[in-house]
C-alpha cells in the first residue's frame, strides 16, 4: 500500500486488497489499524506517523484490522518506510503480510507454557524466579528487539506493602497472593509477552512491539484488575505498583531497567498503587485511584 503524508491510503495492491477486504476501498485514516489490546492505535503511533516523523522505516508489528462488524480482526505484520518520488513529495509504502494463522499458533503454544511458569512463579523455583535468569531474560529481549527493529517496553512492578502482609497472614498467605498476582498477570498480558519474579513482590514485564502508551495501557489493565479482586487468604484485593520504560538507541538492559526502577520509586512516592510511565516519551494520565486501605500487598514503600 501507499500512503500519502495526511495519512490516507492512495493505493493498494491486489493483494493488500484481498487482506484488508472493504478497508482498502476508501481511504485509510490513521486509525486504521488495531493494538493488540484491541485498541484503535493512535495517529501518532501509526506505522505510516512514525515513518514519516522518525524518517526510516517504523519496524514490523502486528496490527489488527477490523474487516466488518461483528467479525475478529485480520492480523497482520505492518511496516512503513519513507519514500520521495522524483518530484521530491513524500510518500509511505506499507508492507503487510498475513499473521492470523501464525498468531492463533504461537497464542495456543503460549497459553500452556504460561500455564506452567504461573506453576513456576508461585513455587518459587529459580529457572523463572531468579534475578539473574530475569535479567538474562531482559538482556536477551533487548537484543532481539534490535535485530527486528521493534520497539520494546519493559514494566518494574512491585507488590504494595508485601512484606507487611508476609507478616500479617503468613508466608501461606503471601505465595498464594503471589500465585494470585502471576495468574492475574498470564491473564493480561499477550502471548509474545514475557514476565519474571524477581525476588520478593517484585515482578519484570517484557512488552515487545508496542508503543509506551499501549504497553502502559495494557499493564494498566493488569493494575486495575488486580485491585478489584479479593484474595481469599486476606479478604482483601492487592495493589501494585510500577515504573515503564521504552528502549532506546545504544541503550542497554541494566540501563532500562534502572529507569523503570526510578520510575517504580516515583509510583510509590506517590501513593502506590499505579504505574508511571518514562514522562519523556510525551503526556501521560498518571492513573491509579488510591486504594483508600482496601488493597494490602513488594516492599514497604
Amino acid at each position: 500500500m501507499v500512503f500519502s503524508r495526511d495519512g490516507s491510503a492512495v493505493y493498494a495492491n491486489p493483494a493488500a486488497r484481498v487482506l484488508l477486504g472493504a478497508v482498502a476501498e476508501v481511504a485509510a485514516p490513521l486509525d486504521f489499524f488495531l493494538s493488540e489490546c484491541g485498541d484503535t492505535v493512535a495517529a501518532d503511533e501509526h506505522p505510516v506517523a512514525v515513518a514519516l516523523r522518525e524518517r526510516r522505516a517504523s519496524g514490523w508489528r502486528v496490527l489488527g484490522v477490523q474487516r466488518s462488524a461483528g467479525h475478529a480482526p485480520v492480523w497482520l505484520r505492518v511496516q512503513a518506510a519513507p519514500v520521495k518520488d522524483e518530484t521530491g513529495t513524500d510518500w509511505v509504502v506499507v508492507s503487510l503480510e498475513e499473521a492470523s494463522e501464525e498468531r492463533r499458533l504461537r497464542r495456543e503454544l503460549h497459553d500452556r507454557e504460561r500455564r506452567a511458569q504461573v506453576r513456576d512463579v508461585s513455587s518459587g523455583r529459580a529457572e523463572v524466579c531468579g534475578r539473574a535468569q530475569a535479567h538474562a531474560l531482559l538482556a536477551r529481549a533487548v537484543v532481539e528487539a534490535r535485530d527486528r527493529m521493534v520497539p520494546l517496553a519493559v514494566c518494574l512492578l512491585d507488590l504494595d506493602m508485601f512484606k507487611r502482609l508476609n507478616q500479617a497472614f503468613g508466608r501461606s498467605c503471601g505465595d498464594e497472593v503471589l500465585l494470585h498476582v502471576a495468574e492475574t498477570l498470564s491473564a493480561c498480558v499477550r502471548e509474545e509477552d514475557e514476565y519474571a519474579r524477581l525476588g520478593g513482590g517484585e515482578f519484570l514485564v517484557i512488552v515487545p512491539g508496542m508503543t509506551l502508551r499501549e504497553a502502559w495501557l495494557l499493564m494498566e489493565r493488569f493494575r486495575e484488575r488486580l485491585a478489584q479482586e479479593l484474595v481469599p487468604c486476606t479478604g482483601r484485593p492487592v495493589s501494585v505498583s510500577g515504573g515503564m520504560v521504552l528502549l532506546r538507541e545504544e541503550e542497554d538492559a541494566p540501563a532500562l531497567l534502572e529507569r523503570a526502577d526510578s520510575l517504580l520509586y516515583l509510583a510509590k512516592l506517590d501513593g502506590r498503587n499505579r504505574i508511571v510511565p518514562d514522562a519523556s516519551i510525551g503526556a501521560f494520565p498518571i492513573a491509579g485511584a488510591r486504594p483508600g486501605g482496601q488493597a494490602v500487598g513488594g516492599s514497604d514503600v
